[in-house]
């Protein structure tokens, strides 16, 4: 059964949480997602390109003043490397439009990036229906 950590993407880029979103902006042009971590060097979610222009678009002269740990959105779960895929995808709780932070216990291990799982889907969506054959029956 594939997990989460077989079709993750490594940590690009990691950064304080009290780190402006000007700084964050150089980091996102190198790597994006990124890892917002706390005071203690946690993983507490991600932050990516796209969340950084819609806050530009909200507050277009203060925006780069704010904190990094205040773009993290709160609605993201955390996941663990070991949860099977499949179980993934019927979860309505996760988003899977957007990267996600994935976490090997309570240190983070990678990224799952929303083209990850689409190929996943994709390659086995054609396993399952060359399994199938035109009368219905199974090869």
């Amino acid at each position: 059964m594939t997990e989460i950590g077989d079709i993750m993407a490594p940590i690009g880029a990691t950064i304080l949480g009290t780190r402006s979103l000007a700084d964050a902006a150089q980091v996102l042009d190198e790597s994006d997602p990124a890892v917002v971590l706390n005071l203690s060097y946690r993983a507490i979610g991600l932050i990516t390109y796209a969340d950084l222009i819609e806050s530009q678009r909200r507050n277009p002269q203060g925006w780069s003043r704010r904190r990094c740990a205040g773009l993290v959105r709160t609605t993201d779960h955390l996941l663990q490397r070991s949860t099977p895929i499949r179980e993934l995808l019927v979860s309505s709780v996760v988003d899977l439009t957007r990267p996600q932070l994935v976490m090997d216990g309570d240190e983070p291990a990678g990224i799952l990036l929303p083209e990850s799982v689409s190929a996943w889907r994709r390659e086995h969506q054609t396993i399952h229906a060359a399994r199938i054959s035109p009368s219905g029956g199974t090869r």
